[in-house]
């Protein structure tokens, strides 16, 4: 898959961050003045203004970020621990359910829409790995702790059970536990 530069993706970062701070407000407005200080916001406000700035400046993104370090640094410190890097691709409806237990998203990652991550996730690789050897597809929930290691291609619609360390590909409509992961197909 190759990588687009410019304002149109941007733009498109910043609405997947707006539709995602609707998702944590759950539709209460009175929820929208402590959204700023609860975890899961913070890591999606510094994932997605990352990600904006890399698709709007590309390779040169490494360099500005040091003249917005202050900024970064605030976001760090109100967004937890999470190591989720500028260049992975995340579609819309990324939710992080317990922040503070960290979160890992390796750089060559391709993760679809509404990816529930609960705490304590790696999306990393065994090896090294180039884009679109580690995907992660649509609606796939990570459970606790639980290990996605590429090369791997994870379906749509995959639960991926606590503590399950995923290091094979995971087809459509299943679920995945256990140490190596093994699946199951969801019940219809």
């Amino acid at each position: 898959m190759e990588e687009v530069f410019g304002l149109r993706p941007a733009w498109e970062q910043l609405k997947f961050l707006w539709a995602e701070l609707v998702l944590l407000t759950n539709g209460k407005k009175e929820r929208w003045l402590v959204l700023f200080f609860e975890p899961s916001a913070g890591v999606i406000i510094s994932y997605r203004l990352d990600r904006s700035g890399y698709l709007l400046s590309g390779r040169g993104w490494t360099l500005l970020r040091l003249l917005i370090l202050p900024v970064l640094l605030f976001l760090r410190v109100l967004s937890c621990r999470h190591e989720i890097c500028f260049k992975a691709e995340i579609g819309c409806g990324l939710r992080i359910m317990h922040p503070t237990l960290g979160a890992v998203v390796h750089g060559d990652a391709i993760i679809g829409r509404n990816c529930l991550l609960t705490g304590g996730n790696s999306i990393g690789s065994r090896k090294p790995i180039k884009r679109g050897d580690l995907i992660v597809g649509d609606d796939v929930q990570i459970g606790i702790n639980a290990c996605v290691l590429g090369p791997v291609v994870v379906g749509n619609r995959v639960g991926v059970g606590a503590g399950a360390m995923v290091v094979s590909d995971i087809p459509d409509d299943s679920i995945a536990i256990g140490e190596p992961a093994r699946f199951k197909l969801k019940p219809l």
